[in-house]
């Protein structure tokens, strides 16, 4: 490239006019760009959010930008809006070993590393999260050599007859985040933008579907097995920007269009998935709850039948707070939506109060720097619910009970009451809360040798103090029954 080029694509760069850069690039013809004009053309795709299509134009000359300390730094940055934070860690860390010093490259290895460190503790958590939630068979063979090694994508028809649907439920769409680099299914993202009759953005994933998820043995009829997400955001969200502000809902349609695929479980109605910590900064919330596309989020199935048979259901992905998450596994996904109210609304509101705050209003009997390590040998799901008589007011356990746990959530089973709590009390969900079994082997330490009883069995506290087993319990009768409701999918 010559010199009079190079300084035109400079005070391109400087004014913000990529697209310039793009076209002027494109026009030579390919045989005739150097090294320097497919640099110049991946940064420009870089600034204008094409991040794929940087990486690829990188790729190509690989060999020759292996001593450029810019063409790491633009790969990194390729990879970091890729989700692909450990790739991007390494580029950096090359480009400042060619160019020690350079604040720039410094600045983005050190918001590498953050992404990294994030991505690890939220995959271990989704990790946890799905082999608790599934009952399906981890031994399918060859499901996870096939994701592995061979892309899984649409047939040409059932692209169509998707994109028909699409276009005929949430809107015609003509921008698509495109994804030239697909591991293990190709997701596209079509942005619908706002219009007169939904001033609101729709993002729809378009590739998640050509995986058949691993759905339990009992829920394969429904044909559940295959799936795409939706999120709805405000019109002035800004989903071309970068900044993780901006682009986490983006990051996070691909995060769960993945999710099923490598770690061979499912995702379907009522499902939560946890983050750990608010998604980005300036937003509250750290987990997803997958809901009814539209204002009903209970409001039925939307799905797009296919020609073989199959069905592609589409989830609303409802951004929601920790303490909403927390009450969710507890009571379950309707009682949460109930919580909602009419106020509920599919597009996101960043503003939105927290609509299970009373939780973080308890004053816990116990606080964190109290509990210790005392349920070493646990082998299994650790979840219990238990009442605010014994976390809230300090009361041991009077009665429990172990009854059979609902397998789309880790829990153990168990229910501890003060035994003191009269109907009213037990039917208020705000009553009570889930917990950890080392949590109330904290709050009362006389429960720990009766946590091994079989399902069906039930203790209350004699006269003496001691635990005595209940011979009159009926886990199918209403004599001891609080009414709990049953919980459901994570």
């Amino acid at each position: 490239m010559d010199q009079e080029m190079k300084k035109q694509f400079d005070l391109w760069h400087e004014a913000d006019e990529y697209q310039k850069i793009v076209d002027a690039v494109l026009a030579i013809d390919e045989k005739e760009r150097d090294y320097e004009a497919v640099s110049q053309l991946a940064r420009a795709y870089n600034n204008l959010g094409r991040y794929q299509k940087a990486a690829v134009q990188l790729l190509s000359i690989q060999e020759e930008g292996k001593n450029d300390y810019l063409w790491h730094y633009r790969m990194g940055y390729s990879y970091y809006y890729l989700d692909r934070a450990r790739d991007a860690a390494r580029c950096f860390r090359q480009a400042l070993a060619l160019h020690p010093g350079d604040e720039d490259c410094a600045d983005m290895l050190r918001r590498a590393m953050r992404l990294s460190d994030r991505q690890n503790k939220s995959r271990g958590r989704q990790t946890k999260y799905l082999k608790e939630n599934s009952q399906a068979d981890d031994s399918a063979p060859g499901r996870r050599e096939a994701v592995r090694f061979a892309p899984e994508l649409y047939s040409r028809e059932e692209l169509d007859r998707l994109e028909s649907f699409i276009a005929r439920r949430f809107g015609r769409y003509e921008s698509v985040f495109h994804e030239l680099i697909s591991p293990d299914i190709h997701v596209d993202i079509a942005i619908i933008a706002p219009d007169e009759k939904r001033n609101y953005y729709t993002l729809v994933t378009m590739g998640m579907g050509a995986h058949r998820m691993n759905v339990p043995d009992e829920l394969r009829r429904e044909r559940l097995d295959r799936a795409e997400m939706v999120i709805c955001l405000p019109p002035d969200w800004k989903v071309q920007e970068k900044d993780e502000k901006w682009y986490w809902p983006m990051r996070w349609l691909k995060v769960m269009a993945r999710l099923p695929g490598n770690e061979n479980s499912w995702l379907g109605w009522g499902h939560t998935v946890p983050n750990g910590e608010p998604f980005a900064e300036g937003t509250p919330f750290s987990g997803i709850l997958l809901a009814t596309p539209g204002p009903d989020a209970d409001g039925g199935e939307v799905a797009c039948e296919m020609d073989d048979g199959s069905r592609i259901c589409f989830y609303q992905m409802v951004p929601v707070y920790e303490n909403e998450m927390e009450f969710k596994v507890a009571n379950g996904a309707d009682l949460l939506i109930e919580r909602f109210g009419e106020a509920y609304s599919p597009v996101m509101d960043v503003t939105r109060p927290d609509c299970c705050a009373f939780m973080s209003r308890k004053k816990w009997a116990k606080s964190a720097d109290e509990m210790k390590e005392l349920l070493t040998n646990w082998d299994g799901p650790d979840g219990c619910i238990a009442t605010d008589r014994i976390t809230v007011d300090g009361s041991p356990v009077g009665f429990m009970y172990r009854e059979e746990p609902n397998s789309d959530v880790p829990d153990s089973g168990w229910r501890f009451t003060a035994g003191d709590e009269d109907d009213e009390y037990m039917d208020d969900p705000e009553k009570s809360g889930i917990f950890t079994l080392n949590t109330i082997c904290n709050y009362d330490p006389d429960i720990l040798p009766y946590l091994n009883a079989p399902y069906g069995t039930a203790y209350f506290r004699n006269d003496d103090g001691a635990f005595e087993i209940d011979e009159e319990w009926n886990p199918d009768g209403d004599d001891y029954e609080s009414d709990e409701p049953s919980d459901d999918g994570l």
